[in-house]
């Protein structure tokens, strides 16, 4: 038997953007959020000892949905979708309930990335 590859939780999530300092501007309204870092073509936000970062595109990456979508937890699904398409972002896929009773929507940023939040069921710790 393998031994099991040993991970620890998400640490970074990378956003790739044509417009960096709109892309700053925009993710500081919405998150309530300064940047912790900056430098090149990159800036990074703190979001609860989880990292967000925003990278201008490049040769090797561009933004746009591409198959992978991290799900921020958050407490109200509605009132964030609400909230961030009443600011450019665009509902993608929800938001609904899905079958474990979790609330998710992913959402299509005003630079193409999708964001995607989920609130736990009521049964659920939030952090679960």
């Amino acid at each position: 038997m393998t031994t099991p590859l040993a991970l620890g939780p998400v640490g970074n999530v990378f956003y790739f953007v044509d417009d960096l300092e709109a892309a700053v501007e925009w993710y500081s309204a919405r998150l309530g959020r300064t940047p912790i870092q900056r430098g090149g073509a990159l800036v990074a936000f703190d979001i609860d000892g989880v990292r967000l970062t925003l990278h201008e595109n490049d040769d090797y990456n561009s933004s746009g949905p591409a198959g992978v979508s991290a799900y921020w937890t958050v407490t109200d699904v509605d009132a964030i979708v609400a909230d961030w398409t009443a600011h450019g972002a665009v509902a993608h896929r929800g938001p609904k309930t899905v079958f474990t009773g979790e609330r998710l929507c992913q959402m299509l940023d005003p630079f193409g990335n999708l964001f995607s939040v989920r609130q736990a069921p009521a049964e659920m710790d939030v952090n679960g």
